[in-house]
């Protein structure tokens, strides 16, 4: 891993915080971090079903089914 920090707080535009309320209203998720966590981990599977080599990501905690 590399050592980058993230930070605390991202930048999105009104369309995407729009998406990220309406799953959470639609009660697919419980808050933006498990969407985030969703959406990355349908990346990594996208990732992996076409073959992209990639260091494997810790499993996000937030995930709530």
């Amino acid at each position: 891993m590399r050592n980058s920090t993230l930070p605390n707080n991202i930048s999105l535009d009104a369309t995407t915080m729009q998406r990220i309320q309406r799953q959470i209203d639609l009660g697919h998720h419980q808050d933006p971090a498990a969407v985030i966590a969703y959406a990355m981990l349908l990346l990594d599977v996208e990732e992996d079903w076409i073959g992209f080599p990639r260091i494997p990501a810790p499993e996000a905690p937030v995930l709530h089914f």
